[in-house]
């Protein structure tokens, strides 16, 4: 082997390196601002979202995408769809993935949902408009998908992340 390819070899295993400290310090550091979210946000059970490579996207490149999370009191976040909706039976459970905009508004429309969350308490709308930015951010795609993989929904919650396989068109 010439020298010049042992020094192109290195050259890869040290931009593996990198990323793969990259990603191990960008995992713990969400953790770290997911604990602090909980903490911040007392009214909020979960906070729930998928991701996943479409199959298809009318011709043009099919890439990894995060969705937009929903957030929600619903314990475990059971019966929040992935678009923003809470199908259960339960009484005074609310999801809502833009909790800053839906509170703020005037709209007859949110009413309903921003006076759920508005009762159930504990809600900083600041703060989860700051995480979906996070969580939408495409600087942490690459990230998402190594801890949590692709075509997945994740929910988040005090106690963790759990992870499941997501069906999507």
């Amino acid at each position: 082997m010439s020298t010049l390819q042992e020094k192109f070899d290195e050259l890869l295993a040290e931009q593996a390196e990198l990323k793969r400290k990259f990603q191990e310090q960008a995992q713990e550091m969400f953790k770290g601002v997911t604990k602090e979210f909980f903490e911040k946000n007392p009214g909020i059970a979960a906070v729930v979202w998928t991701q996943y490579t479409p199959y298809f996207n009318d011709g043009d490149t099919c890439t990894f995408g995060v969705h937009e999370p929903t957030f929600t009191n619903s314990p475990n976040g059971e019966d929040v769809t992935p678009w923003g909706e809470y199908e259960g039976e339960e009484e005074g459970v609310w999801a809502c993935e833009n909790v800053g905009y839906v509170l703020a508004s005037d709209r007859s429309y949110y009413k309903e949902t921003a006076d759920a969350i508005l009762a159930a308490g504990g809600v900083d709308a600041a703060s989860c408009d700051a995480f979906s930015r996070m969580i939408n951010s495409s600087e942490m795609e690459d990230i998402f998908l190594a801890m949590f993989g692709d075509h997945v929904k994740v929910t988040a919650t005090r106690e963790g992340f759990d992870v499941e396989d997501y069906e999507h068109d």
